[in-house]
């Protein structure tokens, strides 16, 4: 059988990191090489490609088509699958993604023959030796308009082949994360076990967390040419005798490459000697949510840390030489001065990376708020980018509160000192960086225009 794998292109009107960052499809590579022993199998990059999806379904002529993505791609996963059956109603369409795997009703419709809601590693090779009259019809699939029914699910499982990373390999050199270059994705675990009350990847495991063996790990990093490594674990830097063992082994194994990792910054500030070390084995850059400096709002989002931790991890990182990479979530309660007392505290402690959130209730996660308090409609999936402000701001028009995001980000990355330092990575990402930044730049801007 020939099965297309297809990750869909952003939204025209998604703000967010896109701009600044392109990785591989880690999760389509995973699902094809599970089935491509026994099937011709093709990964599209609509990224990347400048031609359309309909290009690529007729010159492949798949039985079937297998689409995923987040919340944001909502409407590009329908328009790709909508096109197959246009181009061949007998085409099988298959969706899925962390999103759709907790709200399938969000893609329930005609053109979408399969949604896969639990354990996709298990359920969409199952669904394929399904369609290929092999095996029953697998736990964790919904026929097309089947509603969701969580007790008839079944339990978590987080097995993962090594992917076969060489079906991307046509796009490897474009991947990017801001200033690491060719960089490629490793997944080490899956969930979190903090209790985050904005969390949206917590619940896609169902509250579960579950490392996968380290050593395991070290044979699929063998694998990997590429020497920029993205550890995209939701939260890397849990256990310390598991980052301890991680060290070791990186050094045992004379593995030489440079890392980017999620990270909390309490355990930053509390095992400083690992960082340390951890710097010595190749980690370059931390993605360090510290959502706010201010312990009433930690507390609100059930953060279970204090600022000072924020504080002291900073520290930490600047002296080891430890990129950081710092994300904080605009309260709707903000007004002109805390958007000033935030910006002034970044600078103070040296940030130059910054990712700025406005807090954003995800459907199934902890939070709760009033539906009448939304501006952005919940089926306006491209607008939930994290980055549009979905909450009414309580005490600033929401055109104010873009405002105050942008000349927040302006304020913080163009620091004469911060665009001094970028100067000793390479023109080509210097400009690469300038590029996206000034697109992600432009989307604020009209969204400044289009609000009230």
């Amino acid at each position: 059988m020939r099965i297309l794998f297809i990750r869909p292109r952003p939204a025209t009107d998604t703000i967010g990191l896109k701009y600044v960052m392109m990785v591989e499809p880690l999760e389509l590579e995973i699902l094809a090489t599970l089935v491509e022993k026994n099937n011709d199998v093709k990964i599209i990059d609509l990224i990347i490609e400048k031609l359309p999806a309909s290009y690529f379904i007729e010159t492949f002529s798949p039985g079937v088509i297998c689409v995923t993505g987040y919340i944001t791609h909502i409407y590009q996963m329908l328009e790709v699958c909508r096109n197959t059956k246009e181009i061949d109603d007998r085409i099988i369409t298959i969706v899925g993604g962390v999103y759709v795997e907790k709200v399938p009703e969000s893609i329930d419709d005609p053109a979408v023959d399969y949604r896969v809601v639990r354990n996709a590693v298990q359920a969409f090779p199952n669904l394929i030796s399904y369609l290929q009259n092999e095996t029953d019809f697998p736990p964790g699939v919904l026929r097309k308009s089947e509603k969701l029914d969580e007790g008839k699910l079944p339990d978590y499982n987080f097995d993962m082949p090594i992917p076969d990373r060489q079906l991307t390999n046509k796009y490897r050199s474009k991947y990017f994360y801001v200033f690491h270059n060719k960089v490629a994705l490793l997944k080490t675990s899956f969930g979190c076990p903090f209790p985050c009350l904005f969390c949206f990847c917590r619940k896609i495991t169902g509250d579960k967390y579950y490392e996968r063996n380290l050593y395991e790990v070290i044979e699929e990093l063998k694998t990997i040419d590429e020497k920029e490594v993205y550890i995209v674990d939701d939260n890397f830097l849990v256990s310390r005798a598991r980052v301890r063992l991680f060290i070791d082994l990186l050094r045992k194994n004379s593995i030489k490459k440079k890392y980017l990792i999620y990270g909390r910054a309490d355990f930053i500030s509390k095992y400083p000697e690992i960082m340390r070390d951890f710097k010595e084995q190749g980690l370059r850059t931390v993605i360090v949510g510290f959502e706010s400096f201010n312990d009433n709002e930690l507390d609100t989002l059930k953060k279970n840390t204090l600022s000072k931790a924020n504080e002291d991890a900073m520290h930490v990182l600047n002296n080891y030489g430890i990129d950081c990479y710092a994300s904080i979530i605009a309260m709707p309660s903000w007004d002109k001065s805390d958007f000033d007392r935030v910006a002034q505290k970044l600078i103070d402690l040296k940030v130059r990376f910054l990712n700025i959130q406005p807090l954003t209730p995800l459907e199934k996660t902890d939070m709760a708020y009033d539906e009448g308090c939304l501006v952005v409609d919940r089926k306006d999936y491209s607008k939930w980018d994290l980055a549009h402000v979905i909450i009414k701001p309580e005490k600033l028009s929401v055109r104010k509160y873009y405002m105050e995001i942008l000349r927040m980000y302006q304020r913080v990355l163009f620091q004469p000192s911060n665009l001094i330092s970028h100067l000793k990575y390479p023109l080509y990402m210097q400009f690469k960086l300038f590029w996206g930044v000034n697109k992600a730049q432009k989307h604020y801007k009209k969204a400044i225009i289009q609000s009230e």
